[in-house]
């Protein structure tokens, strides 16, 4: 009798480790409405700001401040179910400055520092050595949340950069963002 009890107890156990186990790693799971949850998406924006040539001194640093961009960040949230609650991070994952008809030979550096209404500015993008026969590039992103400045009516820029040559004719610079945006969908 006592080794029918062993055998009876050993299957009762087993049952119940085996129960247990599939209880934690089912647990551990996500499921499908789990990670429909997150959203993320990207907004765009665009701006330019003029670079007149009667301003300008060689290897001296300047600086620039685009017009407000509207942000319509609730539009946006709105659109993609969430609300500014639920955000978890907006971060720049491209910076990228051009001009119209020309190059950006002129150009040696720049800076950009994100502004706005009732917020100091952060460092956003930079570029240093920009090669000459380009009409385009592409900075390089500082790693910050700028989630605060997206949720404000509108946002600027400034554009601190230095020349590198002995003319330049008035150019527009056009800027050019995308901001990739982590949240939680209202349920």
């Amino acid at each position: 009798m006592t080794y029918l009890y062993l055998q009876k107890m050993n299957k009762t156990l087993t049952i119940c480790f085996l129960t247990l186990v599939l209880f934690v790693f089912n647990g551990c799971k996500k499921t499908k409405e789990e990670v429909d949850e997150i959203t993320e998406f990207d907004i765009n924006y665009s701006s330019s700001v003029s670079v007149p040539s009667n301003t300008i001194s060689l290897n001296t640093p300047v600086n620039f401040t685009t017009p407000e961009i509207p942000t319509a960040s609730a539009g946006h949230l709105a659109t993609n179910k969430t609300t500014q609650s639920l955000v978890e991070s907006i971060k720049l994952t491209l910076f990228n400055v051009s001009v119209g008809t020309d190059n950006l030979d002129f150009l040696k550096s720049l800076t950009i520092y994100i502004k706005a209404s009732g917020m100091s500015e952060t460092l956003v993008a930079s570029k240093n050595n920009i090669p000459s026969g380009i009409t385009s590039i592409a900075l390089d992103l500082n790693d910050v949340n700028i989630k605060e400045y997206i949720f404000q009516p509108g946002i600027q820029f400034r554009v601190a950069l230095e020349i590198d040559a002995s003319t330049l004719n008035g150019q527009t610079l056009i800027l050019d963002q995308t901001v990739h945006v982590k949240a939680t969908i209202i349920k």
